[in-house]
């Protein structure tokens, strides 16, 4: 009776064992449809962001993050901080892209990404530092460049008078040198009355 209850302890084990194996095997081939998705809009997403379409390459990596393979997510956050930082990209967003960034660090520690997404975090620091000092400076200038283009307008009328006066000049030139003519005429005349009167 104790071989029975062995065997039967045996054929239990490797029942169970065989059963977990199915399990895994079954969960392993479920899993790998969605990562074969999962990748799929990952490459869609790179092509339409080398493409200059944001929006799409957006929703392409939005889609991945909500119903496809979580070990793509971070490649995915990567993609999304890339979007929102991308200088052609018209809702150019740098506190978005930290916030992709940062959830990629935060989420995946140990992703191969987080490096490279350390040093972009640090970058996109700097750009909006800088940019804050630009803001800063521009406001400080703003009394100046309206000066300077007061001082604009008035020098353009003072060259537009002058050139009225050059103008007068001009005219004014011309008026005599016609005159200069006439006058010599006169004389001329006035002589030649003068001689016929003395003889």
């Amino acid at each position: 009776m104790g071989s029975k209850r062995t065997r039967t302890g045996q054929h239990f084990f490797l029942y169970a064992a065989g059963f977990m194996t199915l399990t895994l095997m079954v969960m392993g081939c479920l899993h790998w449809p969605q990562h074969r998705q999962g990748e799929q809009h990952l490459t869609a997403a790179r092509q339409l962001l080398a493409s200059g379409d944001y929006q799409a390459a957006l929703a392409e990596n939005q889609k991945l993050l909500n119903q496809y393979a979580p070990d793509l997510a971070d490649q995915a956050l990567f993609q999304i901080g890339l979007i929102y930082m991308h200088p052609h990209n018209p809702d150019l967003n740098y506190p978005k892209s930290l916030e992709a960034f940062q959830g990629l660090i935060d989420k995946h520690p140990t992703s191969r990404l987080r490096p490279n997404a350390e040093i972009i975090i640090l970058m996109i620091g700097e750009f909006i530092a800088q940019e804050k000092r630009i803001q800063v400076l521009n406001h400080r200038n703003a009394p100046l460049i309206k000066k300077l283009r007061a001082q604009h307008k008035k020098i353009n009328k003072l060259q537009d008078q002058l050139e009225k006066l050059k103008r007068i000049d001009i005219k004014i030139e011309e008026k005599k040198r016609e005159a200069i003519p006439q006058t010599e005429e006169i004389k001329e005349k006035g002589k030649g009355h003068g001689k016929d009167s003395g003889s």
